[in-house]
């Protein structure tokens, strides 16, 4: 199963697994997702699971550069 996952796909599945199972997930026009559905969609890498990703990436890229830093300041 994770044998076929990106790197960073791997990443966002992990994060994912720490999060309490009542964790809700907004996810713009795909509606709100349970964590277990969100860890179902990123392992699926489909649709869903490409934007949960993609919200991840973003995210790790803000830390990175300070942006958050900033935003949060």
């Amino acid at each position: 199963m994770m044998d076929n996952m990106g790197d960073f796909q791997k990443v966002v599945y992990a994060r994912l697994q720490t999060m309490p199972k009542d964790f809700i997930i907004a996810t713009g026009e795909f509606g709100e997702v349970t964590r277990d559905q969100a860890l179902e969609h990123v392992k699926n890498n489909d649709e869903v699971g490409k934007f949960i990703i993609q919200i991840n990436r973003d995210y790790f890229e803000m830390i990175k550069s300070g942006e958050l830093n900033e935003y949060l300041s």
